[in-house]
């Protein structure tokens, strides 16, 4: 039996908290003890995110409730942790779980610069537990179902891809931290790596990047990117400088050799060459629970981490990081 506790409970740590309760329903190897937050209010109140609003359940007395992380590490016996936290502490508290002997479930983004995901990295080979960093795209139906076929070559290789995200301004975490970019990375590291890390994911490291960006309700609040490969043209774009009456609206485009694949908010289709378009089939399931079910696997079967390894995802930081300075100074940067 895996005891964990879920660091962090504003709206992404909701968001874990509903899917555990229901993962424990159809396992019986993991139990959710605790919940911690800095803010006890957290564990009464809505919170929202760019996905929408999460009402926490009225009744969370079966779990022991904690302000103060060192004193749930310190008091409960665990095996994993899932943390859902601002972006500045990833480092800070992965390593103190990490140090404590805990296996780390840790949102994404990794960390805010290479140093620090590196140190994540280097605390879990020294304590020999499993890290994982939330890159969800990489579970996610949709995105799943692209990489099949840019893999499988079915209707052959890639010409040219492009990615989108965009939201509505997020204000709502807590003490405004995601508009700092000193302890976000703006746009940039928080929304934008998403699809960053699913073209490292995908495609492999580019040669170079070309960006700009915007810095209007922030810095950094929206980015558009080339990404230089010797076989493919690739560009991603984000903005969280939308109105709040704007949808959140992630997409894609990817023209193949012999077919072109779209997502957008109306769904998934394929337009092959000389046929008529098709709605794939899609292999159902919750990206954020997928995730988590792989992590909890690779802890029980004691195996490495594959989907999510948190070397490929500390590429994906680098890649992002390079946008940052390619628009910072004007230039392409060599990733």
């Amino acid at each position: 039996m895996l005891k964990f506790a879920i660091i962090g409970f504003g709206g992404l740590g909701k968001v874990h908290f509903r899917n555990m309760i229901e993962l424990q329903k159809t396992r019986g190897d993991i139990k959710l003890v605790a919940l911690c937050d800095i803010e006890e209010s957290r564990f009464s109140e809505e919170t929202s995110t760019n996905l929408g609003g999460n009402t926490t359940p009225v009744d969370l007395s079966k779990f022991n409730l904690y302000t103060d992380v060192n004193k749930l590490l310190e008091k409960e016996e665990l095996d994993f942790v899932i943390t859902a936290l601002p972006t500045y502490i990833h480092e800070k508290i992965a390593v103190l779980a990490l140090e404590k002997g805990l296996c780390v479930f840790s949102e994404k983004p990794m960390a805010l610069n290479l140093e620090q995901c590196q140190n994540m990295i280097d605390k879990a080979k020294e304590n020999n537990k499993h890290l994982m960093i939330g890159q969800c795209l990489r579970y996610w139906p949709e995105y799943s179902k692209l990489k099949e076929y840019i893999d499988s070559e079915e209707y052959g290789k890639v010409i040219r891809a492009e990615f989108s995200r965009y939201s509505p301004t997020p204000t709502w975490t807590w003490e405004n931290w995601m508009l700092d970019n000193e302890k976000s990375g703006g746009a940039a590291l928080d929304m934008h790596v998403h699809d960053v890390d699913y073209i490292n994911y995908v495609f492999g490291k580019p040669n170079s990047v070309s960006s700009v960006a915007s810095h209007g309700k922030s810095k950094y609040d929206s980015m558009f990117t080339t990404y230089k490969y010797d076989d493919k043209f690739v560009t991603s774009s984000c903005d969280w400088g939308l109105p709040a009456s704007y949808p959140f609206s992630p997409a894609f485009l990817v023209r193949f050799e012999n077919a072109t694949v779209e997502m957008n908010n109306n769904g998934m289709k394929v337009y092959p060459e000389g046929e008529p378009s098709y709605i794939p089939l899609l292999v159902p399931g919750n990206a954020y629970m997928e995730e988590i079910k792989d992590f909890i696997n690779c802890i029980n079967e004691d195996r490495e981490i594959t989907v999510n390894n948190p070397q490929s995802v500390m590429q994906s930081i680098k890649i992002a990081l390079a946008e940052k300075e390619s628009t910072d100074k004007g230039v392409v940067v060599n990733v």
